[in-house]
C-alpha cells in the first residue's frame, strides 16, 4: 500500500493530515456507496453560501436546459449548489439534469440528498421513483424489485403531498404491474377526485378491464372518462371500438360521428364508422362514406375491403367481385379480400370456386402462429357449409368431425351444424343421438335445441319435437327462430292448424317479422289454400319488392299447379335478377317451362341447376319427370333414383317412389315384349 502511494505521487512526501483527509473522504464515500471520487472536487474548499451567486448559475442553468445544451447546464446547476449546498430544490433540478443526460446513478445520489436535506419535500421522492422506473434491470426479479422501490417514494411522497394526484396516478400503474388490482382502481380513481377535470385515471382502469377481456366494466370506466372530458377524441375512440366489438354498433355510430365533429376529417375513424353502417344495415351510407375514402385513399386496402363487403351485402354481387379482385390484383395474398372474393362465389351459388377458394385458404391456415389457428376454423366451417351447399354432406361432415376433434371443449355452433349435417345426409342415428347427448349438456342453447327436434320430426317423431321447441319458448319467448321451427315441424306431422297457431303466437307477441310472414304463406300453401298463400306472399313483396325467397315462391307455386304460367315464369325470372346463380331459382324456371312444355327451356334450366346444387332431391325428380316425358327413361330411372337418396320429406320420398317403382315395371316389360 505504502509502494503504491509512494509511486502514485510520484515519489513525494504528502503531509499526513492531507493523506489522512483523502482516507477519510474515501471511507465516507464507501459507506455511502456514493458515486466515483472527483478529487479535484472533494479537496476544493467549501464556498460561503451566496444565494444571488447561487441563483446567478440556476439561472443560467434553467437557459441552457431550455437551449438542450444540457452538458453546459449541469455545470452551472453545480455551481448553483456550491454557492447553496443546503439546497434541496437546486439537488432535485440536478437531479433531473443528471436523468436527461443518461447518468441515473448520480441522478439518484443528488434525489436521496435532496431527500435528506428536507425530509419534508415531495418532490425528491417524486424524482427517485421515476428513476426507478426508468431504471433498466436484466432480470425479472430486479425488475420487481426497482418496481417495488419506485413504490415506495411514491407511497412516501403520497403521505407528504395527499392533494397532488401525480404519486396517486403513478402508483395506479405501479400497482397493477405488481397485480394489486384493487389498490391500483384505489389509486386511480383517488387520483380523478383530485383531478375531477382530467379523465386518464378512467381511461387507465378502463385499459386495464379492456386487456384483461372485461369490456363491460371498461365500457363503464370510459363512460366515466366522458363525462370529465366529454370531447376526448381518445376516449371516444376507445370506447366507441369497445362498443362495436360487442355488436353495440348502434351506440358506437353516435360516438364516431361526434368523433368527426371534434377532429375533422379523419380517415381512420370514417372507416370504422363504415363499418359500424355496415353492420347494422346501413349500406347506403356505408357505401358512401366508402366510395369517398376509397376515392381519396386509393391504397387504403382495409376501406376498399368493407366497401366489397357493403356491396354484397346490397346484393351487388358483380360490384363487390370486381373490388376483391381488384385488391389481389395489387395484393395476391390478400387474406381477407380472398375471403370475401369466396363469400362472394359462395352467395351467389357458384360453389365450386367458393369451394376452391376456401380450400386454398385453409391450406394456407396450416401453421402454428396465432393468426393461423384462428383463421383456421373459420376456414372449415365455410368450407364445410360450401359442401352442404353443393350436397355434399359426407365431406361437410368430415370437415365439422375435424373440427370438433381439435377443440377441447365441443363448439356449441360447431355441434349444430354437424348435427344438421348427419340429418340432411339422412343419418338419423347419429343426428339423435349425438344432438341428445349436446343438448343435455347445453339445454338453454337454442341452437341445438332447434336442430335436436328436426331431427325428432324427421324421424317421425314431431310430438316430441313440438314438445321441445314449446319448452324452449317458456326460456325465450321472443325466439322467432323457435316459432318459425315450431310450425314447420307441426307441418311436418300435418297438424296445420298447430302450425298456424305458432306464427300467430309469435304475432301476438308483436315479432313482426318478414320470416313470420314467409312461414305463414307456407302453411297456407302446404294445406292447398293457394290464395292466401299468395296474398301472404304478395304481402311480403309490398313491403320488400326485392325478396326473392317470395317472389320465386309465387312463382314456383303458380308452376306446380300449371297455372298462369307466362306469369309464373316471369316471377321466378325476377328472382334470378337478384340472384342470378341461386339453383332453387333455376330448377323453378326450369319447372315452369316443362309445365309449359318448353321441354328444351326446361333442360337447360334444370341442369344448370342440378350442376350448381348437387344432391337436391326436388331437382333430381324434376329431371326424372322431365326425362320421363321425353320418352329417356334410363335417365328418368337416374334422376329418380338419386332424388330416392337424397331426400327426408317422407311424403315426397313416397310419391318418387312409386314413379320409379311404375317406371321399372314399365322397363321390366319392355324387356319381356
Amino acid at each position: 500500500m505504502k509502494v503504491q502511494l509512494s509511486h502514485a505521487f510520484g515519489g513525494n512526501l504528502l503531509s499526513l493530515a492531507l493523506i489522512l483527509g483523502v482516507i477519510s473522504i474515501y471511507l465516507q464515500a464507501q459507506e455511502r456507496q456514493s458515486k466515483p471520487i472527483d478529487l479535484d472536487k472533494e479537496l476544493q474548499e467549501n464556498e460561503p453560501p451566496d444565494r444571488a451567486k447561487s441563483y446567478y448559475h440556476y439561472s443560467l442553468a434553467r437557459w441552457y436546459e431550455s437551449d438542450n445544451e444540457v452538458f453546459r447546464a449541469l455545470s452551472e446547476m453545480r455551481a448553483a449548489i456550491k454557492y447553496n449546498d443546503e439546497s434541496a430544490t437546486l439537488r432535485v433540478e440536478l437531479a433531473g439534469l443528471l436523468e436527461r443526460a443518461g447518468n441515473l446513478r448520480e441522478a439518484m445520489e443528488e434525489a436521496k440528498e435532496a431527500a435528506r436535506l428536507d425530509p419534508k419535500d415531495p418532490e425528491p421522492h417524486w424524482v427517485l421513483a421515476n428513476l426507478y422506473f426508468r431504471s433498466q434491470p436484466k432480470d425479472k426479479v430486479a425488475v420487481k424489485d426497482s418496481l417495488r422501490k419506485a413504490v415506495k417514494e411514491l407511497e412516501t411522497m403520497r403521505d407528504l403531498a395527499p392533494q397532488d394526484g401525480r404519486p396517486h396516478f403513478a402508483l395506479g400503474g405501479a400497482y397493477f404491474e405488481l397485480g394489486e388490482t384493487e389498490r391500483a382502481i384505489k389509486s386511480y380513481e383517488t387520483f380523478q377526485t383530485l383531478a375531477p377535470s382530467a379523465d386518464a385515471g378512467y381511461v387507465a382502469i378502463a385499459d386495464y378491464y379492456q386487456r384483461s377481456g372485461n369490456r363491460e366494466q371498461a365500457i363503464e370506466y370510459l363512460k366515466k372518462a366522458l363525462e370529465s372530458q366529454p370531447e376526448s377524441p381518445k376516449t371516444m375512440m376507445m370506447l366507441a371500438s369497445l362498443l362495436a366489438k360487442l355488436n353495440k354498433d348502434q351506440e358506437a355510430i353516435p360516438l364516431y360521428r361526434k368523433i368527426l365533429q371534434v377532429t375533422g376529417d379523419d380517415a381512420a375513424v370514417k372507416r370504422e364508422l363504415a363499418a359500424s353502417l355496415l353492420d347494422i344495415g346501413e349500406l347506403d351510407e356505408a357505401k358512401k362514406t366508402l366510395e369517398e375514402l376509397t376515392n381519396t385513399y386509393p391504397t387504403d386496402l382495409e376501406s376498399r375491403v368493407l366497401l366489397g363487403r357493403a356491396q354484397l351485402a346490397a346484393h351487388d354481387a358483380a360490384k363487390a367481385e370486381e373490388t376483391f379482385k381488384a385488391i389481389l390484383e395489387t395484393v395476391p395474398d390478400h387474406l381477407e379480400a380472398q375471403f370475401y372474393l369466396a363469400n362472394t362465389y359462395e352467395q351467389t351459388t357458384r360453389f365450386e370456386e367458393a369451394a376452391k377458394l376456401y380450400a386454398e385458404l385453409l391450406e394456407k391456415s396450416r401453421g402454428d402462429s396465432e393468426d393461423q389457428k384462428a383463421n383456421r376454423p373459420v376456414f372449415q366451417q365455410h368450407l364445410a357449409g360450401t359442401y352442404q351447399d353443393m350436397g355434399e354432406n359426407a365431406k361437410a361432415i368430415a370437415i365439422y368431425e375435424d373440427i370438433l376433434k381439435n377443440q377441447p371443449q365441443p363448439n356449441p355452433r360447431i355441434v349444430f351444424f354437424l348435427v344438421n349435417a348427419y340429418r340432411i345426409n339422412r343419418q338419423f342415428d347419429k343426428a339423435l343421438s349425438f344432438g341428445k347427448q349436446e343438448f343435455e349438456k347445453n339445454p338453454k342453447d337454442t341452437n341445438l335445441a332447434l336442430v335436436y327436434a328436426r331431427s325428432l320430426a324427421d324421424t317421425g317423431k314431431t310430438k316430441e319435437g313440438a314438445e321441445l321447441l314449446n319448452k324452449m319458448l317458456q326460456l325465450d319467448p321472443s325466439n322467432v327462430d323457435i316459432y318459425v321451427n315450431l310450425s314447420q315441424i307441426y307441418l311436418q306431422g300435418k297438424r296445420y292448424g298447430e302450425a298456424e297457431k305458432a306464427i300467430r303466437r309469435a304475432e301476438d307477441k308483436k315479432l313482426d317479422n318478414e320470416r313470420l310472414k314467409f312461414q305463414l304463406g307456407t302453411v297456407y300453401e302446404r294445406q292447398k289454400d293457394f290464395e292466401r298463400a299468395e296474398s301472404v306472399f304478395r304481402e311480403i313483396l309490398k313491403a320488400n319488392p326485392k325478396n326473392a325467397n317470395a317472389l320465386n315462391y309465387i312463382g314456383y307455386m303458380l308452376a306446380d299447379r300449371g297455372v298462369r304460367l307466362q306469369e309464373a315464369v316471369q316471377y321466378v325470372q325476377e328472382a334470378l335478377t337478384i340472384e342470378p346463380n341461386n339453383g332453387a331459382y333455376l330448377d323453378s324456371l326450369g319447372w315452369a317451362f316443362y309445365k309449359l312444355d318448353d321441354i328444351e327451356k326446361a333442360e337447360k334450366y334444370l341442369l344448370k341447376a342440378v350442376e350448381l346444387v348437387k344432391n337436391d332431391p326436388t331437382i333430381h325428380d324434376h329431371l326424372g319427370d322431365l326425362y320421363f316425358r321425353a320418352g329417356d327413361l334410363k335417365k328418368a330411372q337416374e334422376f329418380w333414383t338419386k332424388s330416392l337418396s337424397t331426400g327426408t320429406e317422407p311424403e315426397e320420398i313416397q310419391k318418387v317412389r312409386e314413379k320409379l317403382e311404375k317406371l321399372q315395371e314399365m322397363l321390366r316389360k319392355r324387356k319381356r315384349s
